[in-house]
């Protein structure tokens, strides 16, 4: 069902599987579709369902970066690397160690010291790949699917049996059966088996991963899993499919179901930039440029083709006119995409709301709605889930009857800076405010204020405005740097910075100098004692004020000298410090 790149592989250029961590962590997670167990997260239950996408209760201050979900349960992978999980529990699919449905995120009981890179979720059981290349598995284990050996179900994360010395680069789930990428382009495969979705050219279950035949001198750079069927990219740009395929799912022009891979009829000059597979029988490509290809079951128009007809072969998604795709996600009869400015589309099977577009009206043209309004209609044609306010939204993911999106809050930070803290009146002070926000990049104005008074104001070029006066008057000035905000950042204003303003003509403030306690001067050889040797060693040069030496003047035996600069107008201290020459 769900497949994610994580580690990178050597001199292959990777390509993103279903659904990718996001670029840009968030720190909101919405959700919208059926709640029947709690897989919205949002401390209620609703077996009906929610159209109206609504806030996760999210731990403060957690960071998420990848978000999907099963049949009844969500999963959300956060910025440190553990996982959060809410919904149903029947079998362990949470991973805390307990049986009990939870309508609000818990901790996954990822072992101690283990950090999480991606996430990848089943009907009822679910993958992690970790930072050093291992898999770890949880939830439902009828078939093997958990990858540890056994058909027993587990409530907390377990190891899978991988063979010895792989290291794994990415991770996916399909119904029953999982997928593992390595580091050598290889796929391992593990689980359900029945309709040949392991690919090694068997219908045997598998408990432990087994080789997916790929054609000869193939290197996959991106895997992914479907309900009973799996897709593979390679590296020389073509895809590969295999399981089930009675609804055309593998793309091959037929509906005959394979146990070994077989080539997707991609158009040709096609270009794929990422695939995904949805929990039910269709398939997806992102093309480089943007666009969605799409093929299998439409019963509820989850291809968007405006159609409700199968496809044997890929066909383009109607996406509107200028839309370019960066993420895609499919859930057993519904898929939701993610385009480049942040917007959700969102088509096909809506009974419970997974849609999101708020109506409860038949589309076969794409419409924009308002945010998590409600709605039951099927759609059969892209229609956008319109931003959360004051948020954008990151990545996206889906269960099989509910959807989820991850989002950033706008907030944006500003800082000051001047290239002088002293300066004398008339003399030019440069200040350089830098505007920074948590989405997209600030436009606009920063206004500079004297202990609360404006003292002029700035465009923003590239997050930078920047502020030249000559005309502060003698004193101390506390300037501050005040961001009036934009259509997606918020304002937010800098620390004062203090610079000091002296007169015309006269010094800067002299930092206070302790004076060297210099050795006493002998009156002369001690009765008894052998006479002195001549003084040797040098003079440090005069400093006045906070500048620094500028040199040292040799001193001739018995000699002390120095050597003073230009001396500004003024009374200045002149200090002679004495470096001697220890003999040791």
């Amino acid at each position: 069902m769900v497949a994610v790149l994580g580690l990178a592989i050597a001199s292959l250029a990777l390509v993103a599987a279903r659904p990718t961590a996001a670029a840009t962590p968030g720190d909101e997670v919405w959700t919208w579709g059926r709640n029947q167990y709690g897989q919205l997260g949002n401390g209620s239950v609703n077996a009906a369902g929610q159209s109206v996408a609504g806030l996760t209760s999210l731990p403060s201050g957690t960071s998420v970066t990848q978000v999907s979900g099963g049949y009844g349960f969500s999963e959300a992978l956060t910025s440190t690397g553990q996982v959060l999980a809410w919904g149903q529990n029947d079998v362990g699919q949470l991973g805390d160690g307990s049986f009990t449905n939870s309508t609000v995120p818990v901790n996954v009981q990822v072992p101690d010291g283990t950090t999480v890179t991606a996430i990848a979720v089943g009907d009822d059981h679910i993958l992690a790949l970790t930072s050093t290349g291992q898999v770890l598995a949880w939830g439902y284990n009828d078939w093997g699917q958990l990858g540890n050996g056994t058909t027993e179900e587990s409530n907390v994360p377990v190891p899978v049996d991988l063979p010895d010395g792989t290291t794994v680069t990415a991770i996916g789930a399909g119904a029953g059966h999982s997928l593992a990428l390595t580091s050598t382009g290889q796929v391992l495969a593990w689980g359900d088996n029945d309709l040949g979705q392991l690919g090694d050219g068997t219908r045997t279950d598998r408990y432990e991963p087994v080789e997916v035949e790929l054609p000869t001198g193939t290197t996959a750079i991106a895997i992914v899993g479907g309900d009973d069927h799996s897709l593979a990219l390679t590296s020389s740009g073509q895809l590969l499919a295999w399981g089930y395929n009675g609804s055309g799912q593998l793309g091959d022009g037929t509906t005959t179901t394979r146990t070994a891979p077989v080539t997707v009829h991609l158009p040709t000059g096609t270009s794929v930039s990422s695939i995904a597979a949805g929990s039910g029988f269709q398939s997806f490509a992102i093309t480089a440029a943007g666009s969605v290809l799409a093929w299998g079951d439409n019963s509820y128009g989850q291809l968007g083709d405006g159609t409700t007809t199968r496809r044997t072969e890929p066909v383009t998604v109607s996406l509107p006119t200028g839309t370019t795709v960066t993420a895609l996600d499919s859930g057993d009869d519904h898929t939701v995409a993610l385009t480049s400015d942040g917007q959700v589309l969102a088509w096909g099977y809506n009974r419970y709301g997974q849609v999101g577009d708020g109506t409860t009206t038949n589309r076969s043209e794409p419409v924009e709605v308002q945010f998590g309004d409600r709605t039951t209609a099927v759609r059969t044609k892209p229609v956008r889930v319109l931003q959360p306010t004051g948020a954008t939204v990151v990545a996206i993911g889906v269960g099989s009857y509910h959807s989820l999106a991850i989002a950033q809050t706008a907030q944006s930070t500003t800082t000051l800076a001047s290239d002088s803290e002293q300066a004398q009146t008339g003399t030019a002070v440069t200040f350089t405010a830098t505007v920074t926000c948590t989405v997209g990049s600030p436009t606009g104005t920063v206004t500079f204020t004297d202990d609360g008074q404006e003292i002029g104001s700035a465009s923003l070029e590239d997050g930078i405005a920047t502020l030249v006066i000559d005309d502060l008057a003698e004193g101390q000035h506390t300037i501050t740097a005040n961001y009036a905000g934009d259509a997606s950042c918020p304002a937010s204003s800098s620390e004062p910075v203090t610079v000091a303003i002296t007169a015309e003509g006269s010094s800067p403030t002299p930092t206070p100098t302790r004076e060297p306690t210099l050795p006493p001067t002998s009156p002369g050889p001690i009765p008894g004692e052998p006479a002195p040797g001549p003084t040797t060693g040098g003079v440090v040069p005069p400093t006045h004020g906070g500048l620094a030496d500028s040199g040292t003047t040799a001193l001739a035996p018995g000699m002390i000298a120095a050597v003073a600069g230009t001396l500004a107008v003024g009374g200045i201290a002149l200090l002679i410090r004495r470096r001697r020459l220890l003999k040791s």
